[in-house]
C-alpha cells in the first residue's frame, strides 16, 4: 500500500472517532485547542447575590414553549425564550433582577442580572435569555456570566455566536447576566476554574466565543471549540452512560449532560454525537426501568415557605403524592414526577390554592435533590387575603416505604 493510501486510512480512522465534528474540520481530530480537565475538583467562586424582590416577573410555560419577561427599576429589559419540548409540563417561572453582585471580576457590583427559579429546572430544549441593559455597555467591556443556585460556581456563559445582542444560552438555572469589566477583570475572568463539569464547559466555551465577538483571539474559535466539546464527551459523557449501564440511579445524569452537549453543539452548527438519538432512546429507557424498579424514589421533604412548614416522608415521588403542614393541618396535594402541579387546602383559616412544582436530582434518582414551587393562593380571617409565592424543599433518600 502506499504512503497516500496508509494516510487516507489513517484519516479515515480518525473521522470515524469524532463524535462531535466542527463543521469546517471534518477529516482530523488532531485538533488545536486548549487541554481541558472536567473530572478533578475546580477552586470554585462563589459571589454573594442581593435580589431586588421588587423587581420580579412570573410567567407559566408548557410543553409548547413559552416567554417571561421583566424590565427592572432602571430600565433594562430581560426576556426568557423556552422552546417547545423543553418541559415535560405546566412549570411555573420567576425572574427576579438582582440588585447587587459581591465577589465577581466586574468592573462594580450592579451588573444587569437575573436570578431564575426554580433553581435547578432543566430544559430538554435550550432556552434563550436576552438581556438589553438600559444603559449601554461597549462590548469590548462586556463580561456575560452565570451562576448555580444563590451564587455557587460563578462562571462566562454559554452565548449565541452568531447573535449581536446578549444572547445567554440556558439548558439549566439559576442566575445569569452582563457586567462591565477593563482588560484587567477580563484577565481575572479567565482564570477561573468551575467547579462542575458543565459549568466548567460553559467557561471554556465563553472564554473562546465571548472576546471573539469583539474580534479578539478569534483566530481557529470553531477548532478549539470542537477539541473542548471532544474532551467534555470523553471525559464526562461516555462514561456517565457507561455507568448508567451499570446502575441506573447514574441515567438521568447521563441523560441531560448528552442532551447538552448536543445542544451546544447544534448551537455551534456541528454534527450531533454519534448515534445521539439512540444513545437519547436508551438512557431514557433506562430512567423509565429505574423508575419501575425503585418504585420512583422514596424520600424525606423537608421545607415550605412561610408558616407552610412540611418534614414528610413520601415513598414515589414519581406518583401523586401528598405533603402534610407542619401544626397548620394544610395538605398539599402534587401531581407527581419531577414536574407538575399542585393544590392546597385546609387548616383554620380554610387555606387554598395551587401551582406548579419543579425536582431537580443533579445526581440522578436516589440521590439528594431539590424542589422549587410557585403559585398563588388565599387564606380567610376578617376578610381574604391573597398571595403569591415561592416555596424551596430539600428532598433526601430514606429506605424503601409503601
Amino acid at each position: 500500500m502506499s504512503k497516500l493510501n496508509l494516510g487516507l486510512v489513517f484519516a479515515l480512522l480518525i473521522v470515524v472517532s469524532l463524535s462531535c465534528k466542527w463543521l469546517p474540520t471534518r477529516t482530523t481530530k488532531t485538533i488545536k485547542g486548549p487541554a481541558v480537565d472536567f473530572t478533578s475538583p475546580g477552586k470554585r467562586l462563589d459571589v454573594k447575590v442581593q435580589l431586588d424582590q421588587k423587581q420580579t416577573a412570573t410567567g407559566k410555560v408548557s410543553q409548547g414553549g413559552g416567554r417571561v419577561a421583566l424590565t427592572s427599576a432602571d430600565g433594562s429589559k430581560f426576556t426568557l425564550d423556552v422552546p417547545a419540548n423543553a418541559v415535560e409540563a405546566d412549570t411555573t417561572i420567576t425572574m427576579t433582577a438582582v440588585k447587587s453582585l459581591d465577589g465577581a471580576p466586574l468592573a462594580n457590583n450592579t451588573p444587569t442580572a437575573v436570578q431564575l427559579e426554580p433553581s435547578g429546572l432543566f430544559f430538554k430544549e435550550m432556552a434563550t435569555l436576552t438581556i438589553v441593559p438600559a444603559k449601554e455597555i461597549p462590548t469590548k467591556k462586556q463580561i456575560i456570566f452565570g451562576y448555580e443556585g444563590e451564587g455557587r460556581d460563578y462562571h462566562l456563559a454559554v452565548i449565541d455566536p452568531k447573535s449581536k445582542e446578549i444572547q445567554i444560552k440556558l439548558m439549566q438555572f439559576s442566575g445569569a447576566g452582563v457586567g462591565s469589566g477593563s482588560d484587567s477583570e477580563w484577565a481575572t475572568t479567565l482564570q477561573l476554574q468551575a467547579d462542575s463539569a458543565n459549568a466548567r464547559l460553559a467557561q471554556k466555551l465563553g472564554e473562546l466565543l465571548q472576546p471573539a465577538r469583539f474580534g479578539e483571539h478569534s483566530n481557529n474559535v470553531g477548532e478549539k471549540a470542537l477539541s473542548v466539546l471532544n474532551q467534555f464527551e470523553d471525559q464526562v459523557v461516555l462514561k456517565e452512560i457507561a455507568a448508567a449501564e451499570l446502575d441506573c440511579k447514574e441515567a438521568q445524569k447521563a441523560l441531560q449532560d448528552l442532551l447538552y452537549l448536543g445542544s451546544v453543539c447544534r448551537l455551534m452548527s456541528a454534527p450531533l454525537p454519534d448515534e445521539f438519538e439512540e444513545k437519547v432512546r436508551r438512557l431514557r429507557e433506562i430512567v423509565e426501568k429505574c423508575k419501575a424498579s425503585a418504585g420512583g424514589g422514596s424520600y424525606q421533604i423537608v421545607g415550605g415557605l412561610d408558616d407552610w412548614k412540611t418534614n414528610t416522608a413520601v415513598c414515589d415521588i414519581m406518583k401523586p403524592f401528598k405533603l402534610t403542614g407542619a401544626g397548620t393541618g394544610i395538605i398539599m396535594e402534587l401531581s407527581g414526577g419531577l414536574s407538575g402541579t399542585y393544590t392546597y387546602g385546609g387548616g383554620p383559616f380554610n387555606a387554598q390554592g395551587s401551582g406548579t412544582y419543579t425536582i431537580s436530582l443533579p445526581n440522578g434518582l436516589g440521590k439528594p435533590g431539590t424542589m422549587t414551587g410557585g403559585g398563588s393562593g388565599q387564606v380567610t380571617g376578617d376578610k381574604v387575603y391573597t398571595g403569591t409565592g415561592t416555596e424551596k424543599y430539600t428532598l433526601t433518600p430514606i429506605a424503601p416505604c409503601k
